[in-house]
């Protein structure tokens, strides 16, 4: 089957007459890097425990709050009142014990329009089998039917969790790349974008930062091709990112590191991050949101940053001189009180200043 003749033509019409559009972004140093697009699918890898879920929670959050998305879940591993109490937490930026009823309430509401979870305990009561990637893709598509949900993105969290389908013959490693090419063409013919979470492998947990590092004797960021399964995730997807965090430092361990490995498509926004300076998601109190920022250089703090969330730059306060006291004339300097006489005369005669003898009256 060949294109037809005027495949394409409405993007490149797009581009001539100036319409062409961007991704969107959340408002911050990351947009500069990474943008949610209709129909990309994206691998998302790190070590356990690095704040991968919270982070791209908040991430979603921010995208379904500031263009009303809406966002199926499939995560395996943490369970359903977790993730809602995060998500609850991160959209009110308050814990929820906190909350008036009334904005308690909102909250709940405004959740259950912007996300639904896929049910994968149940699923296996009932079927007596793990959830596959084919099972989540047919559900999805059926959401409008069956809860009147149409969703724009689906999170699949993690890979490994997830079954196999029998049809699929192969080994392992072509099994992968017949699911990532299947996940590729539902993100195309269904103009959705598809967010895939995985875990490194057992050889890159025993990676550490040389003698001399910054961070020596810490876990090393992944590197594309040390994602559970290999190269093949980021040779199939459009967008790649690693997340990695300094767990066991004492103050680093706040600070989540986006690295942008990967951006197929850089016409319509975002760019690698370069090695060395990764966009930093920094918590705030209590885990209630981020501020955002590029990393500059290891454990300095930024010039600003931004909590998307809220939508306010948080600029670094530097200490304000102190106001001009103008009760006094400035004008002319005053003289030390060690010069002499005859050197205050001639610096007086200098600055045009005539002293007339005073004349004492008896």
């Amino acid at each position: 089957m060949i294109y037809k003749e005027t495949a394409g033509l409405s993007h490149l019409n797009s581009v001539r007459d100036g319409s062409f559009k961007l991704g969107l972004g959340i408002g911050c140093d990351l947009d500069k890097h990474l943008r949610y697009k209709h129909s990309n699918l994206v691998v998302m890898a790190g070590h356990a425990n690095v704040g991968k879920t919270l982070s791209i929670l908040y991430y979603f959050v921010c995208i379904a709050k500031k263009y009303d998305l809406k966002l199926a879940v499939f995560s395996s591993e943490n369970e359903i009142g977790s993730i809602k109490d995060d998500i609850i937490s991160l959209f009110t930026g308050q814990k929820i014990p906190d909350l008036s009823l009334s904005d308690f309430e909102y909250a709940h509401y405004w959740l259950n329009e912007h996300f639904k979870f896929f049910d994968a305990d149940n699923f296996f009561v009932e079927n007596k089998r793990l959830m596959n990637f084919r099972d989540i893709l047919s559900q999805t598509n059926d959401l409008p039917n069956t809860h009147d949900f149409k969703p724009d993105a689906l999170i699949i969290d993690p890979y490994n969790s997830l079954g196999r389908v029998d049809e699929i013959k192969g080994n392992t490693h072509e099994y992968d790349y017949a699911v990532m090419a299947e996940l590729r063409i539902w993100c195309k013919t269904n103009r959705k974008s598809c967010y895939i979470l995985a875990h490194g492998n057992t050889e890159a947990l025993r990676k550490q930062h040389p003698k001399g590092h910054d961070y020596e004797g810490y876990s090393v960021p992944l590197m594309s091709s040390d994602i559970e399964g290999g190269g093949k995730f980021v040779n199939r997807c459009d967008d790649f990112v690693v997340i990695h965090r300094y767990t066991d430092h004492k103050t680093e361990w706040m600070k989540t590191e986006w690295h942008i490995k990967k951006v197929k498509n850089t016409k319509t926004g975002g760019k690698p991050t370069f090695k060395e300076n990764p966009i930093i998601l920094e918590a705030k109190a209590n885990l209630l949101g981020f501020r955002i920022y590029t990393k500059e250089q290891a454990f300095a703090e930024p010039e600003q940053s931004i909590d998307p969330m809220s939508e306010s730059i948080e600029e670094k306060k530097e200490p304000k001189p102190l106001p001009l006291n103008t009760d006094f004339d400035n004008s002319v300097e005053i003289a030390k009180v060690s010069l002499t006489n005859e050197e205050i005369d001639r610096e007086l005669k200098e600055l045009g200043v005539e002293m007339k003898p005073t004349k004492f009256v008896k």
